[in-house]
Formats: structure tokens, C-alpha cells, sequence
């Protein structure tokens, strides 16, 4: 059992946001109870190796986002959680610091003054043990500092190697695309819009949709969106084509439910049915999506890994030269807190690769700012922090699906009121700006990533996040969308222009 007390202004305080989990070696969520009794955190587990905790926090004059402890040891007194959570972050830019260092990384006198002054207000609470109150005063005032100055560090860093990228390698106009509503596509002014900004979008296709009853597919709409797609020289992504979660998969193979070989063996023949059918006018499928996080069907370890095999088999026999891509979804992990049927996303990805799965590349979804599973928000140098962990299989990033609302979105998973933290004040059509020119930097400046998508072009109020779009519902653009194509013209290489994009058709989204 380990315990924390909390402090809020200097007086104890209760109001732990729900989501809360705990956290192992190689910040891996474990199976834990977590409970507020009194004034008191109490997690508890059946082992009694260290671990940390996650949760919503509110920084004063920065935001409410998910931070996160050190790894701690059982013991009898509790902890400050407020001393924990600012030596969670103060590691965490130490540790960024060192190593983005080592990469020639010059931080500015602002930047390491700020920090200097939040490990001073850190180093203060650490030695008030015996007045906890006044420790979690000083802790939280140097969470307050030490937030945004990583936040600031991570832009410089990721500035610096935007920078190198755009004068070595540069940028091609597919690293820039959005996800498209196929309801939509037979809207003359909509076509026109997507026409006139895009070079690549993403066309969401699954299963269900495509196959609601068995053996009776529908592929009508697909085919009308990506023939006009191709004819307008767009390159194209088309998924997830599987997805397991309730409201993804067909209800008639429920029917086999207890029978994986033959899930697996339909999965097969609609992958393979559905890359064959578009041959050279999909430049890269999204095979499977979130299988790491959710699966209806309950698949065990060696299941997940087989039907994901499978998948991307299927679709690199129909055609080779697409890009077959897997897709994770809720990339910190979460949910394998709550849910050990499914597989933390580094573990994932790690056993994928070593399995030999013909994938090229794996998709993140990025999104934040609604209280459901994997969407609360997060600071940007944890962004980083992550996007730098899947660099290590060496295979190429495709952020498939960032967003962050324009309005508050307060929905959960059920459609409840939700705890979804914010970002810089509040989400609103400004921040959504900001968030995204900062993360674009932050993932374009890395060079193992090719591609990103917004995940909405326009609001729907059936999305998953709502507000998300990067237009309103009447295709009246955002700041965001603004940002958008101004970060799209700025970076992308001067010879890829518009009026040479109809002289040759592209072969990949990541040329």
C-alpha cells in the first residue's frame, strides 16, 4: 500500500480527478486500487515493487494536465503528493535536458533560469518535512515554473531540429493531411475545399460500415470518394480497416465470437478484398487500429499479435507498394491499468517488430481534451517524451490522428460528464491554434516522422471530439485551419507546389 496526502493553498485537500492510475518500471500502468479515504491517496497492489502515480493536476497559471511521480517504495508515512508530482516533472527535464544536450541542444538563459528557480522552490519543500502545508505551497509553485519552462524547452529543442530537417531533407506536401468525412464527399463545395488545401487526406473505412451484414458489402461510397481522390492526383490513406471495439466491429461476427481462426481467417478476406479492389489509388492502409488498447472479443497476448500479423500480411500480398500501417492508439497506455486483456503500446510495438510483421511504419493518435479513456490533457514535453520512446524501433511515425478541441468537450467515455483537464487557460479557438502549430513543430522536427493528420477537417456533433475540426461544421476556417496551411506552405519543399503536384501521381504520402 502506498499513500499520499494532498495539498491544496496550504490545506489538506480530496479532490483527486478521476483517471487516476499507478505506474511501473519503464512507466508501464499496473493493476491497482486506487481510493481517497479522509485526506489520504491510498493505491494498492498485490506486489510490493515501487511505483508512481498518474494523475489530473492543475498547474496555477499554465493548465490542468496529467503529471505524473516518481517511482516510490511502500512506506509507512504518507507521501506530499504535491512534493512527488514536482519531482516527477523536475526528472523529467533533467532527463531531457541531458539528453537532448548531448545533441547539441543550446537552451536559452530564460529557459535555465526558470528552471533553476523551480528546483530552488523544490529543493525549499524538501526540507520542510515536518509542514507539509508550507512544503506543498513551495512544490506547487515550482510545478508552476518548472511546467512551461519544459514545455518552452521542448519547442527549442524541437525548433533547432525543424530547422535541419527543413534545410537537409525538407519537407514533401504529404506530410500534411487531414481526415475527411466520406458523408460529405459528394458536396461540391466540400470537394472544392479539400481540392484547393490538400495533397493527402485520410478516408476512415472500417469493417462494420463496409460489410454490415456478412457477405454483403457495400463499398459504393469508398469507391465514388477515392475515384474522385485519385483523379484530382490527392494521395490517399485509407483505415482503419479493423478495428475491435464495440462500435467498430460487424455485429454479425459476434457469431463467432469464441472462434479466433475464424475471426482471423474473415479478417483476412476482407483486408484482402478491400486493398485489391483500389490497387494504385490508396497510397497507404491503415490495417489495424487500437488493437493494443480495446478488443470486444477479448483476443489474448498471442492473439492480438496474430491477428495484427495477419492483417498486414494480407494487405502487403494485395498490394506491395502500399504502406501498411498499424495503428496505436492512447500511446501512454492508460487503459492496461484497468484492462491486462490488453497490451501496453511500447510492448506492442516492441513485439510487432520482433515478431517480423510486415508493417511500415506505425500510426500514434494524439488526442486530448475530453474526459474519455486516453484523452485527457497532457504538457507538451511528455508529448516529446513519447514521441522520442518510439524512436527506438527504428521504423517510420505517422501521426495519424492529433487533435484538441476549439470548445471544451465535457463528454467521457458514456457520454457523462468528464474530467478532460485543459491547456494554456482553456480549450478555444486560439489555443487550439497554439496547440497545434507547437505540436507540428514538435513532430515534424524529428526525423523518423512523416507524416501528420488532423484528425477532423470540419465539426460534427457525432465526432469523437467534438469542436475538433479544423473548420466549423460550414467549412468556415479556424485559426487552426490558418496555422495549418501556413505551417503546410512554409515547410513544405518550394518545388512541390500545387501546379507540379498534377505532373506526376505520388507513390507514397511520405514522398
Amino acid at each position: 500500500m502506498i499513500r499520499f496526502q494532498i495539498y491544496h493553498k496550504g490545506q489538506q485537500a480530496t479532490d483527486i480527478a478521476n483517471g487516476a492510475y499507478f505506474f511501473a518500471q519503464d512507466e508501464i500502468p499496473v493493476r491497482s486500487q486506487v481510493s481517497v479515504e479522509g485526506t489520504e491517496l491510498i493505491g494498492v497492489r498485490s506486489s510490493d515493487t515501487a511505483i508512481g502515480l498518474v494523475t489530473l493536476w492543475e498547474v496555477e497559471g499554465f493548465g490542468k494536465i496529467l503529471l505524473q511521480t516518481t517511482r516510490l517504495p511502500e512506506r509507512g508515512a504518507p507521501y506530499n503528493l504535491n512534493v512527488e508530482l514536482a519531482r516527477g516533472k523536475l526528472l523529467r527535464i533533467s532527463q531531457k535536458r541531458e539528453e537532448w544536450g548531448m545533441a547539441d541542444l543550446n537552451l536559452s538563459v530564460e529557459v535555465h533560469g526558470q528552471i533553476d528557480q523551480a528546483l530552488d522552490q523544490f529543493v525549499t519543500a524538501l526540507g520542510m518535512p515536518d509542514q507539509p502545508d508550507q512544503a506543498g505551497k513551495y512544490a506547487d509553485e515550482a510545478l508552476s515554473l518548472a511546467v512551461p519552462a519544459g514545455e518552452a524547452m521542448a519547442l527549442e529543442h524541437a525548433r533547432m531540429f525543424l530547422q535541419r530537417r527543413g534545410a537537409t531533407q525538407g519537407f514533401g506536401r504529404h506530410s500534411f493531411a487531414c481526415s475527411i468525412d466520406l458523408r460529405r464527399m459528394n458536396d461540391p463545395v466540400y470537394q472544392q475545399f479539400i481540392k484547393d488545401h490538400f495533397h493527402f487526406v485520410t478516408v476512415p473505412a472500417t469493417w462494420k460500415l463496409i460489410e454490415p451484414k456478412e457477405q454483403e458489402e457495400n463499398y459504393e461510397q469508398l469507391d465514388e470518394c477515392i475515384r474522385w481522390l485519385s483523379h484530382n492526383r490527392i494521395a490517399v490513406k485509407v483505415g482503419p480497416l479493423l478495428n475491435f471495439s464495440p462500435l467498430s466491429a460487424p455485429d454479425w461476427l459476434f457469431i463467432w465470437e469464441n472462434d479466433f481462426e475464424q475471426v482471423r481467417e474473415m479478417a483476412y478476406e476482407f483486408v484482402t478484398k478491400t486493398v485489391q479492389r483500389y490497387g494504385e489509388k490508396v497510397q497507404a492502409w491503415d490495417v489495424v487500429s487500437g488493437l493494443n488498447a480495446e478488443n470486444v472479443f477479448k483476443f489474448s497476448f498471442e492473439q492480438i499479435i496474430e491477428m495484427t500479423r495477419s492483417a498486414a500480411l494480407a494487405a502487403k500480398r494485395a498490394s506491395s507498394r502500399s504502406l501498411v500501417l498499424v495503428e496505436i492508439t492512447e500511446p501512454w497506455g492508460g487503459y492496461y491499468a484497468f484492462n491486462h486483456r490488453t497490451i501496453p503500446p511500447l510492448i506492442y510495438a516492441d513485439m510487432l517488430c520482433q515478431s517480423g510483421v510486415m508493417l511500415d511504419g506505425f500510426g500514434l493518435r494524439l488526442r486530448f481534451g475530453r474526459g474519455a479513456a486516453g484523452m485527457p490533457t497532457r504538457d507538451l514535453l511528455e508529448v516529446a517524451a513519447l514521441l522520442d520512446r518510439f524512436a527506438i524501433f527504428g521504423k517510420p511515425i505517422h501521426l495519424s490522428g492529433v487533435q484538441v478541441p476549439s470548445v471544451p468537450d465535457p463528454r467521457d467515455n458514456q457520454g457523462h460528464i468528464g474530467e478532460a483537464g485543459y491547456w494554456h487557460g482553456g480549450w478555444t479557438e486560439v489555443s487550439q491554434s497554439e496547440w497545434l502549430e507547437c505540436l507540428y513543430q514538435i513532430g515534424l522536427s524529428r526525423p523518423y516522422i512523416e507524416t501528420i493528420t488532423w484528425q477532423d477537417l470540419a465539426d460534427t456533433d457525432d465526432a469523437v471530439l467534438q469542436h475538433g475540426g479544423l473548420t466549423c461544421a460550414d467549412l468556415t476556417p479556424k485559426p487552426a485551419f490558418e496555422k495549418f496551411y501556413e505551417l503546410k506552405k512554409a515547410l513544405s519543399r518550394p518545388s512541390q507546389s500545387r501546379s507540379a503536384s498534377h505532373k506526376a501521381k505520388p507513390t507514397s504520402p511520405s514522398e
